[in-house]
């Protein structure tokens, strides 16, 4: 009775001890303050929370670092204030039990030296300007939470970027996460990481392509990031349409911190820590395997035939020093592949097309070190080195019915790219005013292609093309920034870009003003010359497809160019809704196209290599223009609720040989996304909870080259209308997503169970048509229905 008895007074202390820790449950806010633009530590600086019943708060030590403990869970405003330098004010930012909070600030100097800056609801972090300062227009910050917030955008920056004005869904089906930007062709993206180039990072992507199924990055390791629409500062290159400038995040160097994360997509687990107690060096590292993989292993597969298995690591070691700087080695690499066996069974098959299969395989490894040093009180120094590799090969074959369904290899293709990069970026402040920026890209790469196809009648495969070559690309920069009083700010730089292969080059400069007409109201202009290096292969591919069909080297191409305009007006309505409208216009030039005049073949036209590779000659005379306005309504998260109402219209043109303009296959017309969400704070001690999130898209829809049916019917497969390019349209595009959240911070613990369900009202988007030899008919193939996601993460 006595052991029952102080059994039931240690399980109540227990409880008791567990409610007053959820009455309580608390968590450390710290980071560092630097000079935005030459990472100097700020000593002193005032970091307070706003929202707290009692006042918390800290100064920044010698080394511009601070720490505030015991801050209650949940959502709060945090301000920073420094003498002579603009405030920053943080609202609604996410405090979890699970994981400390680490910030790093930058703040910018008065332009008004030695005056003490008020702060006014405008002087607050503007989340639609990015991270960099050096940019006017077509720019915005975003943070992770953002890719997990909107709904379905299952923590990927690209598919996050689709609720933005401008940003609309490639030509890949709805489970890709290509983009295409203001009407641009999706191969004008530039991916960067930590300051650099790097290869396209999804999974089941093209070569060439800048999209996939999946994003191998990982919001455990990213951190704020800049993404970019058009009319970039001068250090970006080699890119057209868009830029996403991505962040690695340090690990914590204080305390070890875990987490887990269960989906349908994918099993995560990430860890972070310092390497010692007495070091402020850290790790980071994170891990991710397809679920459908692991099910598959043990024989369950739920989408069907297709099993589509992938894996991928991304991690950064982050090592300061005292007197030569900060060290930092980062990677990012994954494999994924694809199979397809059909049934051994032709009474099983509904059309001839049943008998084929498929095997397909694609690496990405890219691996980085960077290291950061301040040269001066007014300058710092960045270098980033990188080597990276990628490979795309694919199997196509067909059971043999006349031989025992023996498995009979059709074609086979293998493609290899490999890039060695190395960056060096110098930063000098000569005082609040003034400010430059200039640096060098150098960047080798080397390219293998094998394509073996079997010739009618034969068993086995020959070798039609065994290409490959390499050749250096060259960058420079230089941009300067002048701040004439807080009213007016001005841009002037120049970007320089050479190809060994051939000496071709270009010479880009760009410029741009911003005029804060009022405390509420900004108007910007940016304009400059913008270029970009296609892939190597379509520089060297050389080969003949059938007798009558030679496809000849193109050395003679250079650099696809364009001239970017951009005027865009900010409206600030109060310190959480802002209104962004942006008028447009991008001549491009110099565009490759093939060289015959009764062909419409364009590179703007192209989602990878494959769609231009088989042109026989191609020349430099084609054009294209994009003209369009953005317009978005944004409210920020606060209040427990946001929204994003953006717009856009635009047309999309090009010109071949012939000289007429056509639509390009992005040209759209329209695009509107309705995206909000609210959450809920639920349950007695506050430490839950609920989140709604809602996304409806319409769009004007790709365009397709309309079939000849006649000509189908003859040669018994889909043959277009090759002078009425791009005239039909694949159709209204349509689609709702939802997505629910729920949250608990348990002591020294966060848990959150993510749903979201994508096209919830399972709408057949038309995704293109095609000519079916069986039925004589012209049918249409459309996109993925209702596809739901599931998501477990703890973190500890």
């Amino acid at each position: 009775m006595r052991s029952i008895k102080c059994t039931l007074i240690g399980l109540g202390m227990l409880l008791l001890q567990v409610s007053v820790s959820a009455q309580s449950i608390t968590q450390t806010i710290r980071g560092n303050i630097v000079d935005k633009d030459i990472k100097t530590p700020l000593v002193g600086a005032t970091i307070a929370i706003t929202t707290t019943e009692v006042p918390l708060g800290a100064f920044s030590d010698s080394d511009g670092y601070f720490k505030i403990e015991k801050v209650p869970v949940g959502r709060h405003n945090i301000q920073i204030t420094y003498l002579g330098y603009e405030p920053v004010i943080m609202n609604s930012i996410l405090i979890t039990s699970g994981k400390e909070l680490v910030l790093n600030i930058e703040m910018l100097e008065s332009a008004e030296q030695l005056a003490e800056v008020v702060i006014t609801a405008e002087s607050q972090l503007d989340k639609t300007k990015p991270l960099n300062e050096f940019a006017t227009v077509s720019a915005r910050t975003f943070s992770v939470e953002e890719t997990s917030r909107y709904a379905f955008s299952a923590f990927d920056p690209a598919r996050m970027a689709q609720n933005y004005a401008g940003v609309s869904l490639g030509s890949s089906d709805d489970l890709g996460n290509e983009i295409v930007i203001r009407g641009n062709s999706p191969t004008g993206v530039l991916w960067r990481l930590e300051g650099i180039q790097i290869p396209n990072p999804n999974h089941f992507g093209t070569m060439g392509s800048s999209g996939g199924g999946i994003s191998m990055l990982s919001s455990s390791t990213l951190t704020n990031s800049d993404f970019y629409t058009g009319a970039f500062p001068a250090e970006f290159g080699n890119a057209l349409s868009g830029v996403f400038d991505l962040n690695m995040r340090n690990g914590n160097n204080e305390n070890r911190e875990y987490s887990f994360m269960l989906g349908a997509l994918g099993i995560e687990l990430a860890t972070e820590g310092p390497f010692a107690k007495s070091s402020k060096a850290s790790y980071l590292v994170n891990y991710r395997y397809s679920t459908l993989a692991a099910l598959g292993a043990i024989g369950l597969s739920p989408i069907g035939d297709v099993l589509p298995a992938y894996q991928d690591l991304s991690f950064k070691i982050n090592v300061p020093t005292e007197k030569a700087g900060t060290f930092a080695l980062f990677g990012l690499g994954g494999t994924n592949n694809a199979k397809f066996h059909p049934e051994s069974d032709s009474l099983l098959w509904d059309t001839s097309d049943d008998k084929w299969g498929f095997v397909e395989y694609q690496t990405m490894g890219t691996i980085g070190l960077s290291h950061s040093i301040l040269l001066s009180e007014n300058s710092y120094l960045r270098t980033v080195a990188i080597g990276s590799y990628e490979s795309n090969s694919e199997e196509d074959y067909f059971l043999d019915t006349e031989n025992n369904y023996e498995k009979v290899l059709d074609e086979r293709d293998e493609a290899q790219n490999i890039n060695y990069r190395i960056s060096s970026t110098y930063n000098l402040k000569f005082n609040a005013n003034h400010s430059l920026r200039t640096g060098a890209i150098l960047n080798y790469q080397s390219f293998r292609f094998l394509f073996d196809l079997r010739e009618e009648g034969q068993t086995n495969l020959s070798r039609l093309f065994d290409n490959s070559g390499n050749t250096n690309f060259l960058q420079a920069f230089a941009n300067w920034k002048y701040r004439m009083n807080p009213e007016w700010t001005f841009h002037a730089g120049v970007h320089a870009s050479l190809m060994t292969l051939n000496n071709k080059y270009s010479i880009e400069p760009r410029a741009a003003a911003q005029w804060r007409m009022k405390p509420n109201q900004t108007l910007s202009f940016s304009a400059g010359l913008h270029s970009r290096m296609e892939h190597l292969a379509i520089y060297l591919f050389e080969g003949n497809i059938g007798e009558d069909h030679p496809i000849y080297p193109k050395t003679n191409l250079g650099l696809t160019k364009a001239a970017h305009l951009v005027l865009g007006y900010d409206l600030v309505f109060s310190p959480e809704l802002r209104l962004k409208t942006e008028l447009y216009y991008q001549y491009l030039y110099d565009v490759p196209v093939e060289n015959d005049i009764e062909s419409t073949k364009s590179i703007l036209n192209a989602t990878d290599i494959w769609d231009v590779i088989g042109i026989s000659e191609a020349s430099t005379a084609g054009t294209g223009q994009n003209i369009g306005i953005d317009v978005t309504l944004e409210k920020f998260f606060a209040n427990q609720y946001y929204f994003l109402i953006t717009g856009a219209l635009y047309d999309s043109k090009f010109t071949p040989l012939n000289g007429k303009s056509y639509s390009t296959r992005f040209n759209g017309n329209y695009q509107i996304n309705l995206v909000g969400g609210k959450e809920f704070s639920v349950g007695k001690k506050g430490n839950k909870t609920l989140g709604l999130n809602g996304k409806f898209a319409l769009s004007g829809g790709n365009r397709m080259t309309p079939i000849d049916l006649e000509s189908s019917m003859e040669k018994g497969y889909t043959v277009v209308f090759t002078d009425r390019a791009f005239e039909d349209r694949a159709g209204v595009y349509g689609r709702l997503d939802i997505g629910v959240s729920y949250r608990i911070n348990a002591p020294r613990m966060t848990h959150t169970i993510m749903i979201d369900v994508q096209n919830v009202t399972n709408r057949a988007n038309v995704f293109t048509k095609y000519y079916n030899g069986e039925s004589n008919q012209i049918e249409t193939w459309t996109q993925t229905g209702l596809f739901p996601n599931f998501n477990y993460r703890i973190e500890f």
